[in-house]
Parts: C-alpha cells; structure tokens; sequence
C-alpha cells in the first residue's frame, strides 16, 4: 500500500497490458517447446519438474478460456 495509488497507475496498465498479450503465447511457447525436448527424449519428465509442467497447462486452460 501506497500514499500516493495514483502514481502507480502507469505501471498498473502496462502490466495488465503485458499480461493480456504475453503470458498465454509465451505460456503455450514454454509447453510447446517442453513437448518437443520431452518427444526428441533431450530431458525426462522428472526433469522439467512434472508439477511446473501440469500447473502450466492448466493455466494456459484458464487464459485461453477466460474472456479479455
């Protein structure tokens, strides 16, 4: 909490921004790209942490989902 919410609105928009526009393409990159090493056997499951793995498909789910 700050004494002044408003001066950190700028920062607010540009987050909320980034979050709309990035987070669910670089989401489905990093799933994508875990598939791929998984498939070309370059890493084990246990490797790219298995619970990383599963909480980000379930969050790419709900951005792709969820309306903007």
């Amino acid at each position: 909490m700050t004494g002044d919410p408003e001066a950190w609105d700028f920062l607010v928009k540009h987050v909320t921004i980034l979050g709309w526009l990035v987070a669910a393409p670089l989401n489905i990159v990093t799933i994508l790209l875990a598939i791929v090493m998984l498939l070309l056997k370059k890493v084990r499951f246990t490797d790219i942490h298995p619970y990383v793995f599963v909480l980000n498909v379930i969050t790419l789910l709900f951005q792709l989902v969820s309306p903007i």
